[in-house]
């Protein structure tokens, strides 16, 4: 299935010749692959710090085939000149993508047993075609970038209509364009006049470095005396772990190990709508070098769990985990992994580290903050309205923020 769509795409829009004019007065390419992409000026519009839309980055992502997705890319141009891109991700959406909150249970309040029933029974079948402004695989505005010059709400206009065009010619009953900032007005004016809805999702948890850390103590030393000995003691359970950075070599000699590690991770997740697999890590070091580290945790020579982080320019992305969750507990596994990327990050010079949009209360107590996020989304489809509406609590769940530093004790 996932072959068929892939060609089928291909075949409709290999590359769209002299561009597709909007009103925005912007005209626009459309490519299916990364491979097609012309890589000049692609890159006179996107940061060399933004790693997420590089072409090198977007090629490691395609070519590990994540499981139901396919790709496309938008190049935008005015008067000729390359002036914004948008990288697109399509994937079928099932019952099985979300778990079992995707219908309330029989005790919730609201819905009858006959309604549930019927909404298991068709869901079960559903296969619902969804396109993604954006990056499943990673938080933050990761599918749109245009050149400063460009009025934003102009660039976010043009983005919307080659949004039109895709969602037509993939057959999509949703569009999603994810994790922009509430302060991102122009492109909030823009979406929601194409008939996007804007909608809250949980935030990403953000770690500002502070000047004054140089070592790994220094964080420490801000914590009260709580928060410290949580550290102290979590890095006692790991003393007995050897920590290994992997080559490209290393991660595919390991590699049904690391996909062991990450799916046990993967099907804890509310939300899983795609999945890489091993073949993911070896593209992302072989593509980007130094910037992707891959760190693997062995005691005895197992291979008990694995970090994985990505700079971007004075940021550090802790990225996928890993983990053995049979020996989680004793050595701390999880809680190590987030405390080696605030001492990675703070010995690297990082500015700011970004934490991801899970275990929010973890994450916090480590002195992370939330950064609120909008996604944007419009679906054509009745059924979808309670579907949509069932999937919130999943993306705005209830937790209660820490104060780790001394100053708010």
């Amino acid at each position: 299935m996932h072959t068929a769509m892939r060609s089928s795409t291909v075949a409709r829009y290999a590359r769209t010749p002299g561009g597709i004019p909007g009103a925005s007065g912007l005209h626009f390419e459309l490519f299916s692959s990364a491979d097609t992409l012309p890589d000049a000026d692609w890159r006179a519009v996107v940061d060399a710090e933004h790693v997420f839309l590089q072409p090198a980055y977007l090629r490691a992502l395609e070519r590990s085939r994540p499981e139901r997705m396919t790709f496309c890319y938008a190049l935008f141009r005015e008067a000729g000149r390359p002036v914004a891109v948008a990288s697109f991700q399509c994937v079928d959406f099932g019952m099985d993508c979300f778990g079992p909150n995707l219908v309330p249970e029989d005790d919730a309040p609201g819905t009858s047993h006959f309604v549930r029933a019927q909404l298991k029974r068709v869901l079960g079948h559903m296969r619902v075609r969804v396109l993604i402004c954006g990056n499943l695989f990673v938080c933050g505005p990761h599918g749109f970038a245009h050149r400063p010059e460009v009025d934003a709400e102009r660039a976010w206009a043009a983005l919307a209509e080659a949004v039109d065009v895709l969602q037509a010619r993939e057959r999509a009953k949703m569009v999603l364009v994810k994790d922009l900032a509430p302060e991102a007005l122009g492109a909030t004016r823009a979406l929601e006049r194409a008939g996007l809805e804007r909608v809250r999702v949980e935030p990403t948890m953000v770690l500002p470095v502070r000047p004054s850390w140089k070592r790994f103590e220094d964080y420490l030393g801000d914590l009260t005396t709580k928060y410290r000995a949580q550290a102290r003691r979590a890095r006692r359970q790991f003393e007995g772990v050897e920590r290994r950075s992997l080559s490209a070599g290393d991660i595919a000699a390991l590699a049904p190990r690391v996909e062991a590690l990450y799916g046990a991770v993967h099907q804890r997740s509310p939300l899983r709508p795609s999945r890489v697999s091993a073949s993911y890590f070896v593209h992302l070091k072989e593509a980007l070098g130094e910037a992707f580290d891959f760190m693997g945790y062995f005691e005895g020579g197992e291979l008990r769990a694995f970090n994985t982080r990505l700079r971007s320019g004075d940021e550090l992305e802790g990225y996928y985990l890993g983990l053995d969750y049979a020996h989680n507990e004793r050595l701390a596994l999880y809680f190590n992994a987030l405390l080696d990327d605030v001492e990675h990050g703070i010995l690297t010079g990082a500015r700011r580290i970004q934490m991801g949009r899970t275990s929010l209360e973890r994450k916090s107590a480590l002195g992370a903050e939330p950064l609120d996020l909008n996604l944007f989304t419009r679906h054509r489809e009745p059924l979808l309205v309670p579907l949509a509406r069932s999937l919130l609590p999943l993306v705005q769940p209830k937790w209660t923020a820490r104060h780790p530093f001394k100053e708010h004790a």
